[in-house]
């Protein structure tokens, strides 16, 4: 499997809200690096789906340009979900209830891959962006 057929079954079975075939993507001592939520290991893929299940519910990544160079892969996506669950608190925001509000919002993921799995994913995003669709900004 090549390293960019291997994202598109990440997505896949993210879309297909398969948590055990999502984390199975990833190396044993992968890192794991998302906003303010650095991590290693698939204990941490395994936090990131939890935080994700629990404050969105089956959210839905929308593919937008997948480019692969080597082991590297890079994901430009759109992430489509409703706010159904508790935002945990991160930092000093304390944790937001659900409103209800359906969100689309762009991100990259980065991904490195080695021996057909995840050894390194890290995405970025704007966060103010998601906020501010949850109504949780005065912008």
């Amino acid at each position: 499997m090549t390293a960019k057929a291997l994202i598109e079954n990440a997505v896949e079975q993210w879309n297909k809200q398969d948590r055990e075939g999502f984390i199975a993507c990833f190396a044993e001592d992968c890192e794991f690096n998302v906003p303010r939520r650095p991590g290693k290991g698939r204990d941490a893929v395994a936090a990131w789906w939890d935080f994700n299940a629990t404050a969105w519910g089956p959210g839905y990544v929308r593919t937008e340009i997948l480019i692969e160079s080597g082991e590297t892969v890079v994901l430009e996506a759109v992430y489509e979900a409703t706010h159904s669950g508790p935002l945990p608190a991160l930092g000093s925001r304390p944790e937001i209830a659900a409103t209800g509000k359906s969100i689309q919002f762009p991100y990259i993921s980065v991904y490195t891959v080695r021996d057909g799995l995840i050894v390194s994913g890290r995405s970025y995003w704007d966060t103010l962006e998601m906020l501010d669709q949850l109504g949780q900004t005065s912008l």
